[in-house]
């Protein structure tokens, strides 16, 4: 719109000055009124995005919150060096962070232990059990010749007079358990499943790694061409301005050339976020969602 006003003026200057048929004018005012259409339409989507943002973060939730302007502390614009990384690297670092694989290597954890214990259950039991006790005898006592003694039971029993030992060998076969059996054939299946799932698991992150790594690659040439195009469109809009100060040019291709800058300038835009959403593409399929923030998450254990 910016544009299309400086070329406005120029040409009503122009016109009061006869350099320019009054006709030609109109297509300068039309365009000032068409972009002033957009600018408006552009204001109100962005006014949209900010809601739907207030609305993710929870800020709608308070009156004071709400209705704080949003200001945007990160740029479109990547700083220093893009990222570039391999698939192959990338692969190697989502199989020692992804969460998911923890997860299936626990599960598959579990699946061995049941089925040890359930294994364990159809072999023989034979358990041996002994016991050792003490026993006191109180009261009164007589003798072989009748003489009457008086004893206490405390005294006898930690003098081990009256010992008993028991011993007991105990064997028991599992003949027709089902239910051991359907123990293990339950851990059995269980197990095959946690394969099939850490294999679905490995495949699925091998396509986001992949789908990952192919996205960050077009953003990155996606910028190169992108400021390629915005450069010549400028170096276009340049030479036909100039041309029109000539009398050689059309206030049409100026129009047009105005135009294609600032679809340039948009395509250039789309190319950078679409940068870093490749980048937080990237993080998200190796596992590395947290380390730009320095985050880590450690287990407690008691």
């Amino acid at each position: 719109m910016d544009a299309a006003e400086a070329t406005y003026k120029r040409d009503k200057r122009a016109l009061e000055l006869g350099a320019l048929p009054p006709l030609d004018i109109y297509r300068s005012e039309s365009q000032v009124a068409y972009r002033r259409v957009q600018v408006i339409q552009s204001e109100y989507a962005l006014k949209q995005a900010e809601d739907a943002l207030r609305l993710t973060i929870g800020a709608n939730q308070d009156p004071y919150f709400q209705a704080l302007d949003l200001e945007l502390t990160e740029k479109a614009e990547p700083e220093g060096e893009l990222l570039s990384i391999d698939a192959a690297t990338a692969l190697q670092q989502a199989l020692k962070k992804r969460p998911e694989f923890d997860a299936a290597r626990a599960a598959l954890a579990n699946d061995e232990t049941r089925i040890r214990l359930a294994h364990n259950h159809l072999l023989p039991e034979l358990d041996l059990m002994g016991s050792y006790a003490s026993n006191g005898v109180g009261g009164t006592q007589f003798s072989s010749t009748g003489q009457r003694t008086t004893s206490s039971s405390l005294s006898q029993l930690f003098g081990f007079g009256f010992p008993t030992y028991i011993a007991q060998l105990l064997l028991t076969l599992p003949v027709r358990n089902t239910a051991a059996k359907a123990e293990m054939g339950n851990a059995l299946v269980s197990r095959r499943n946690d394969l099939y799932s850490e294999r679905q698991i490995r495949e699925q992150v091998t396509l986001d790694v992949s789908n990952a790594v192919h996205q960050l690659e077009q953003a990155k040439l996606s910028i190169v061409a992108g400021k390629e195009s915005l450069d010549l469109a400028k170096k276009n809009m340049a030479a036909e301005q100039r041309k029109r100060e000539l009398g050689s040019g059309t206030i049409f291709l100026v129009l047009e050339a105005q135009t294609e800058v600032a679809q340039a300038e948009q395509s250039l835009l789309q190319a950078e976020v679409g940068y870093q959403l490749a980048v937080a593409a990237v993080d998200h399929a190796t596992g590395e969602m947290l380390g730009p923030y320095h985050l880590q998450i450690t287990e407690l254990t008691h």
